[in-house]
């Protein structure tokens, strides 16, 4: 009983904070120069996920960039492009990735 309590209660504490803010966002008019930050914030949060994942970093030498995650990124770049799709893009990637290491 009280492993599904403290899951409950785990659960509630985890997506509150991060479902919350949204039906509220709805409802406060933020001024144009924030919602014009906000139209970037996810462009800016994607690329420097990437390109941290992208980059590799040698001690005592320049960073190089690894092959078989740039041509995973390809496929999802693509989707991500003409889907709008932040979910099937990342899907992509992980595909793409999958079959890469598969194969070599």
């Amino acid at each position: 009983m009280y492993f599904y309590l403290a899951l409950l209660f785990s659960v509630i504490v985890t997506w509150v904070p991060r479902i919350l803010p949204f039906p509220l966002a709805k409802l406060i008019q933020f001024p144009d120069f924030f919602k014009r930050f906000l139209n970037y914030l996810s462009l800016s949060m994607m690329t420097s996920l990437m390109v941290s994942e992208l980059v590799i970093l040698h001690k005592n030498a320049l960073p190089s960039l690894d092959g078989l995650r740039c041509l995973a990124m390809i496929p999802a770049m693509v989707v991500g492009y003409w889907r709008k799709s932040l979910m099937l893009a990342v899907l992509t990637g992980v595909v793409a990735m999958a079959l890469l290491r598969l194969f070599f």
